[in-house]
């Protein structure tokens, strides 16, 4: 399991404390960003991350998550290896 899954798993569960928020600005995601996805998933939505290697990865999984319609789909800036 990858460090959001672990860290969106125990923040389900605290969700109410506001684990979840916490867990998500954690992670790296603008705080305005994460309580859109925490609302979501009170709402019984989901959220999905992946690590892409490339720009061309991410533009892939984010026209691919469009296609499906996906919603709320944040990219940020790929760090530097």
């Amino acid at each position: 399991m990858g460090p959001i899954a672990a860290a969106l798993t125990g923040g389900a569960v605290g969700a109410a404390g506001g684990g979840l928020l916490g867990a998500l600005v954690g992670y790296g995601i603008p705080e305005e960003q994460a309580r859109r996805y925490e609302s979501g998933i009170r709402e019984g939505n989901i959220v999905m991350g992946v690590s892409p290697r490339s720009d061309e990865d991410a533009a892939y999984f984010e026209n691919e998550w469009r296609n499906y319609r996906g919603e709320d789909i944040y990219r940020p800036a790929l760090r530097a290896a």
